[in-house]
C-alpha cells in the first residue's frame, strides 16, 4: 500500500529546506573560489615586488650567491644565466638544481611541484634581465589551508542553517495555514440544518480571506437552493395530497352510494383528477430534469413558426381574439418541443387573465430574438412580478384550479429559457391594464 503524500505544511518545508540547501552549496562554492581567487591574487603580487627587487639587484651588478631572505618563508628565488647555471638562490634552496629551464618564458603561472621544492603548488614568475633569467616561487599551501579552514566552517555552519531555515518555515508555513484549519474545523461542523452557518474570515486580507468569502458566498448559496428544495418539496407533497385527497373522497362516497350512476360519476371525476395529477408530475419531473442546464437537444428552429403555432392553437380555443404582429423570420438554437411549451404556457396564461385580446409580437433586437405575448386583462402588481415565476404561486387563490393551473407553468417557463442562455421577465405595460410578458433568445449565428 502506498504512503500517502506528505502534506502542505510538510511539503513546503522539505521544498523549502531544500532549496535553502542548494543556495547555500552554490553561494559556498562561490564563496571559497572568490576566497581561492584574492588570496592567490595577493600571492602573485607578492611574487612580482618579490621579482622586482632581485631584478634590481642583477641590474645594479650587487647580486650574491646568496638571495637575501624574504619575510615569507614560502617564497623561494633562482637566478639562471643563459646556459642554465645558477647564479644565485635563496638560502633554502642553495645548492639545487634549475627550477626552471632558461627561457621557460615570461609571466607568471602555476606549478603542481617544483623538482627541487617541497610543499603544494607554487605560483611561479619567470622574469628575463638581459642573459639571466630570475625565477621567483611561492607556495600555494596557505592559501590551500585557509580555502580548507574556510570550507570546513561551511560544513559545520551548514547543517545549523538548514535547521533553522526548516523550524521557521514549518512555523511560518504553520501561522499561515492556520485560517485554513480554523475553515476546516468551522465547515466540518456544519451540518443539515446549518447550512446558514459562515466560516471565520481572517483578519488579513490575502488568498485565504478570499477563499473565506467564496465559501461563505458557496454556503449561501446552498443553504438558498436547500430552503427553495425544501419549499419545493413541502409545496409538491401538498399539490400531490390534494388530487389525491379528493380522488380518496370520490371513491368513499361512490363505495357508500354502491350505485352503478355513482360509480360512473365517480370515474368521470376520478379521471378528471388523474390528468390533473399526470400534468403536475409531468411538470415536476421537467423542472428535476432542466435544474439550469442546457437542452440536450439544440436545433436550429424557426422561432416565427412557433410563434404562429402558439397563435393558431389559441384562436381554436375560441376564448379570446388574437392578433399577431407581422412576424420577421428568426432562427434559434435550442430544444423545439420546450420552446414551444414556453410559449403555450405564456399564451395560456394570457388567454385566462385577458379581458377578450391576446397580441402577440416577435422582434430583432441586435443578435437577440424577443418575444412579446400580451393580454388586455387586469395585470399584476408591481410587488408580484417576480413572485408569479416562484413554483406554484397563484395569485388569485380564489379562483378554480382548472382555471389557475398548478403554479409551475411560469417557473418551468424561466427555466427553460435561461437553458437557453435567455430571459423571461414580466414588463411594465404601456397601458392601464393588462400583462406583458417578453421571451428573450439568442440568435442562430446560422
Amino acid at each position: 500500500m502506498r504512503a500517502p503524500p506528505p502534506g502542505v505544511r510538510t511539503s513546503t518545508t522539505l521544498y523549502a529546506t531544500a532549496a535553502v540547501a542548494l543556495v547555500l552549496a552554490l553561494a559556498g562554492l562561490v564563496l571559497l573560489a572568490l576566497l581561492r581567487t584574492t588570496l592567490t591574487d595577493g600571492i602573485d603580487a607578492s611574487v612580482r615586488a618579490r621579482a622586482d627587487e632581485v631584478a634590481a639587484l642583477v641590474r645594479a651588478g650587487s647580486l650574491v650567491s646568496v638571495v637575501p631572505a624574504a619575510t615569507d618563508e614560502g617564497s623561494i628565488v633562482q637566478v639562471l644565466d643563459g646556459a642554465g647555471a645558477v647564479l644565485a638562490a635563496t638560502a633554502n634552496i642553495e645548492g639545487e638544481a634549475a627550477l626552471l629551464a632558461p627561457g621557460a618564458g615570461a609571466g607568471i603561472h602555476t606549478e603542481v611541484a617544483l623538482p627541487t621544492a617541497a610543499g603544494a603548488g607554487f605560483r611561479v614568475l619567470t622574469l628575463q634581465v638581459g642573459p639571466d633569467t630570475i625565477i621567483v616561487a611561492q607556495s600555494l599551501g596557505p592559501v590551500d589551508r585557509a580555502v580548507a579552514s574556510a570550507g570546513r566552517l561551511l560544513l559545520e555552519v551548514f547543517p545549523v542553517v538548514l535547521v533553522l531555515a526548516a523550524l521557521i518555515t514549518w512555523v511560518g508555513v504553520g501561522r499561515a495555514l492556520a485560517p485554513l484549519e480554523q475553515i476546516r474545523r468551522k465547515t466540518a461542523t456544519i451540518g443539515a440544518g446549518e447550512i446558514t452557518a459562515q466560516v471565520p474570515l481572517p483578519r488579513t486580507r490575502d488568498e485565504v480571506y478570499r477563499l473565506a468569502q467564496t465559501m461563505n458566498a458557496m454556503l449561501a448559496r446552498v443553504g438558498e437552493a436547500s430552503a427553495r428544495q425544501r419549499r419545493f418539496v413541502a409545496d409538491a407533497s401538498h399539490e400531490l395530497r390534494s388530487p389525491l385527497a379528493t380522488m380518496q373522497a370520490v371513491l368513499e362516497i361512490a363505495q357508500r352510494r354502491g350505485e352503478l350512476a355513482a360509480w360512473t360519476v365517480a370515474g368521470a371525476e376520478l379521471k378528471a383528477e388523474q390528468v390533473r395529477m399526470r400534468h403536475l408530475v409531468e411538470d415536476l419531473l421537467l423542472l428535476a430534469r432542466l435544474d439550469g442546464r442546457a437542452p440536450e437537444v439544440r436545433d436550429e428552429l424557426d422561432l416565427d413558426d412557433l410563434v404562429h403555432e402558439a397563435a393558431d392553437a389559441l384562436r381554436r380555443a375560441g376564448t379570446v381574439e388574437v392578433v399577431v404582429e407581422p412576424l420577421p423570420a428568426l432562427r434559434v438554437r435550442g430544444d423545439r418541443a420546450q420552446l414551444a411549451r414556453v410559449l403555450q404556457n405564456l399564451t395560456d396564461n394570457a388567454q385566462r387573465h385577458a379581458a377578450g385580446t391576446v397580441h402577440l409580437a416577435l422582434r430583432r433586437r441586435g443578435d437577440r430574438a424577443v418575444v412579446q405575448v400580451r393580454d388586455d386583462g387586469p395585470g399584476v402588481a408591481p410587488a408580484d412580478r417576480e413572485v408569479i415565476f416562484e413554483r406554484f404561486t397563484r395569485l388569485d387563490e380564489a379562483r378554480a384550479r382548472d382555471r389557475g393551473g398548478s403554479g409551475l407553468g411560469l417557473a418551468i417557463s424561466r427555466e427553460i429559457a435561461a437553458a437557453h442562455a435567455g430571459s423571461l421577465q414580466l414588463l411594465d405595460a404601456d397601458t392601464a391594464a393588462g400583462a406583458v410578458f417578453q421571451l428573450d433568445l439568442p440568435l442562430s449565428n446560422g
